[in-house]
């Protein structure tokens, strides 16, 4: 029997020792107690929110076959996916990203968060318990705009407002081979996110990542296979957080691949 069979994860206490630990004292924790049964339990899915991914989504879950299909999504947006008309409420910060996905997603032909509706009805279709594992979207865009300098302010709106007048040239942008909307590659671009923008960084994304992270561990602690599905800004951190649990990691250039093939 494992260690963790043995029920010393089993019930609330469990979870709330761990959610309290770091990510990666959470994951050598339980990779250092368990780590045979914990290997190849856990799937980490990098998404874009505006792009039509239904397919290979379906495809990379079925293959992994979950318990638990993880996705980076609190119950309010979760909510706000699944209604029928959007509503145009929260922080300003939170208005011109809705905005920014919707010129976007008309462009690309995917609404804002059709990756994350696509894993669940998935998830669904498997009989896969399904985990909302983010941060609150309010709070953290709250904290985010209050933790902005002004020179940091200036420099997102204007980084902003001309992708909200001409969104087309920004899905276009580059020729196709460079287009990280058509290759799946963003790194240089969350690199240079990260540089410009020190305090979304850490706010948006770092602690995220961390949150999510616990989050991932503690649904392991029954032994359940966990597919996370998170935008690919994610997926870096994720995967060193949680490298000691030695993850299978399908990043969206992988993913895109598979959106052709028979």
């Amino acid at each position: 029997m494992s260690f963790l069979q043995k029920g010393h994860f089993s019930g609330a206490s469990g979870s709330a020792e761990l959610l309290n630990m770091s990510a990666a004292q959470a994951a050598a924790y339980l990779c250092a107690r368990s780590l045979p049964f914990v290997a190849g339990r856990l799937l980490l899915v990098g998404t874009a929110h505006v792009m039509e991914l239904a397919l290979p989504l379906e495809r990379v879950l079925r293959t992994f076959d979950p318990d638990v299909v993880a996705l980076e999504l609190d119950p309010q947006r979760w909510a706000a996916l699944r209604a029928p008309v959007r509503p145009r409420r929260g922080p300003l910060l939170l208005r011109l990203l809705a905005s920014l996905q919707e010129r976007l997603g008309e462009i690309l032909g995917a609404p804002p968060g059709s990756d994350m509706l696509a894993a669940g009805r998935t998830a669904q279709r498997l009989g896969a318990r399904l985990a909302l594992v983010d941060l609150p979207v309010i709070p953290t865009l709250q904290r985010a705009w209050r933790a902005l300098g002004w020179r940091e302010r200036l420099a997102l709106a204007r980084e902003l407002l001309p992708p909200l007048l001409g969104a087309e040239a920004l899905a276009s942008g580059p020729p196709a081979g460079k287009n990280p909307l058509a290759t799946g590659d963003f790194s240089r671009e969350l690199a240079e996110f990260a540089r410009r923008f020190p305090s979304l960084q850490r706010e948006l994304i770092d602690r995220r990542d961390r949150h999510m992270a616990r989050r991932l561990v503690a649904l392991l602690r029954d032994g359940q296979r966990v597919a996370a599905v998170v935008g690919e800004g994610h997926l870096p951190g994720l995967e060193r957080r949680l490298a000691r649990l030695s993850p299978e990691v399908m990043p969206l250039q992988r993913l895109l691949t598979l959106r052709g093939n028979g």
